[in-house]
């Protein structure tokens, strides 16, 4: 068997040991019509689960699986307000009345000056990063509850980091990373609430967000398929808070305790 097939086999037996006779486990993915999202529905499909999924493209453009089927995937942009109770609407319409896992992993970035960003994308960037997980976990809190289950911040090893040309995507992220550290306190005995933190993912983010490859080559980061690997792998366990890999690890680390020097180098390096 190939390296990543192998890697992929064991992610997935990660996920859960299905007992046939117990009820079927539910996961609901955001941002699953591609990178992370994507990966992560197929590996929690390939173990069993019930997935399902959202995201803003038409499901004329999207892959044909399982998870995309018109009572698994919930289309709508994030950008716009009331997420949660379309989403809300959505499962009680497919009479879920449950979940067990809530992975919040849409997110959105824009790179260049703060000064170069217009109002309107500022904004959109706040309510896709982090005013929508927010009404969402609002909305479906009681869905979680009911399962015992979890709910999962995808947060970014960037907001341990100061991130030029990056502000508002890391300030987003760093307040959602605020909200889900109460939330986590604020729910314990109910909702196991995590935190994760990817790092670099070799996405279509990047390209997306205005960046040029001379300024991050993002072919070199690990794919998605690995990173969600990883993910599932953390879910299956019992941390609260995960960065994934060792080189973001220490650089969570560098920002959480060498703030000066770091802040020092990398002035350097944007001269």
């Amino acid at each position: 068997m190939a390296a990543t097939e192998a890697a992929t086999d064991a992610a997935s037996n990660e996920v859960t040991n299905i007992d046939p006779t117990a009820p079927q486990k539910t996961v609901l993915i955001t941002g699953a019509t591609d990178g992370i999202g994507l990966a992560l529905a197929r590996l929690y499909q390939g173990s069993g689960w019930r997935v399902l999924t959202h995201g803003r493209k038409d499901r004329s453009q999207l892959p044909r699986e399982a998870f995309f089927s018109e009572s698994t995937y919930c289309q709508f942009d994030l950008s716009r307000p009331g997420s949660g109770k379309i989403l809300q609407k959505f499962l009680t319409d497919q009479r879920i009345d449950s979940i067990d896992i809530l992975i919040l992993n849409a997110g959105l970035g824009y790179y260049g000056p703060v000064q170069d960003q217009s109002a309107e994308s500022i904004q959109e960037l706040l309510e896709v990063n982090l005013h929508s997980p927010m009404e969402i976990t609002q909305a479906l809190l009681s869905l979680v509850e009911k399962a015992h289950g979890k709910i999962a911040f995808i947060s970014s090893v960037a907001t341990a980091l100061p991130c030029p040309e990056f502000g508002v995507y890391t300030a987003t992220k760093a307040s959602l990373e605020g909200f889900a550290r109460s939330l986590r306190i604020e729910l314990s005995g109910r909702v196991d609430v995590r935190l994760i933190h990817p790092g670099g993912t070799h996405t279509g983010m990047h390209e997306k967000c205005g960046i040029p490859s001379t300024k991050m080559d993002w072919t070199r980061f690990p794919s998605a398929e690995t990173v969600a690997e990883k993910i599932v792998h953390s879910l299956s366990g019992a941390r609260s808070q995960h960065t994934i890999g060792t080189s973001n690890r220490l650089a969570r680390l560098a920002g959480r305790h060498l703030e000066g020097l770091l802040d020092g180098t990398m002035r350097r390096s944007a001269r």
